[in-house]
């Protein structure tokens, strides 16, 4: 009877242990999973800036190379004509004389100005915007999920040029449709970069409008991109400097075409 007593201590002593250890180890492999989830975050945070950038790098120059590619098709679908007895001879070239290079030229003297606008929209203090609240505003006002993941709003009639977007201010900054039923966030971060695929003080307009739109149906306080309220005066400075560039830049581009022509 006794033997029977012992081995059954035994058996509820090993049980004990073993459970112990498996319990150890089942800690030890959350904390590790934790320590590559916190790995992973941080690099999608850098990524997403590259990202960023890259997405702004290529809308800057989409009309830099249309224009090029016309201007090739252009030249190379020029057919040539057979030389008539009429005609002039052909002046010669000294071929010692640098070529002169007009595209070359035109790159080099073409306007150079890139302007960045951006709102934020932020909840109340205390409060936070709803992810089907945000859903509900930005469907609103023709906003789309896309690049980076999150949302734009489009040239009409083309889903490749982007007018401005939405992303969210809390990093990575992104805005996942399959979040909004658990998301939450204080506020919105809304952009454009200029010069853009329409006049820059359309533009503008379009991108106020719209952050006016989503600020009144979220309930929000529209401010600039360092969370201040917009005033009045900030916005008239904005458009005067964007109607200053886009000013320089006809005159720039008007004054580099009689030259070329001349």
């Amino acid at each position: 009877m006794l033997e029977i007593i012992v081995l059954t201590l035994i058996v509820i002593v090993a049980f004990i242990a073993t459970s112990w250890y498996a319990h150890q180890r089942s800690q030890e492999r959350a904390r590790a999973f934790e320590r590559e989830l916190e790995i992973d975050e941080s690099r999608e945070d850098d990524s997403f800036q590259q990202r960023f950038d890259a997405l702004f790098e290529q809308e800057l120059h989409d009309d830099e190379q249309t224009f090029s590619e016309q201007e090739k098709t252009r030249l190379t679908d020029t057919p040539e004509r057979e030389p008539d007895l009429f005609d002039e001879p052909s002046p010669k070239v000294d071929e010692s004389a640098p070529a002169v290079q007009p595209e070359k030229e035109a790159e080099e003297e073409k306007p150079d100005w890139e302007m960045v606008v951006a709102f934020t929209i932020m909840a109340p203090e205390g409060r936070a915007f709803t992810g089907r609240a945000v859903k509900a505003a930005l469907e609103k006002h023709d906003m789309h999920f896309g690049d980076m993941q999150i949302f734009h709003k489009h040239v009409a009639g083309s889903r490749k040029q982007i007018l401005f977007s939405v992303a969210n201010i809390l990093d990575p900054g992104t805005l996942l449709p399959d979040k909004f039923v658990s998301m939450t966030t204080p506020g919105l971060l809304i952009f454009t970069r200029l010069p853009g695929p329409v006049n820059g003080l359309a533009l503008f307009d379009d991108l106020l409008d719209t952050a006016q739109g989503i600020n009144d149906q979220l309930g929000g306080i529209l401010c600039d991109e360092a969370w201040q309220p917009v005033s009045d005066d900030a916005l008239e400075t904005t458009r005067s400097k964007i109607l200053h560039y886009q000013m320089s830049a006809q005159a720039e581009s008007s004054q580099f075409s009689n030259d070329y022509y001349n």
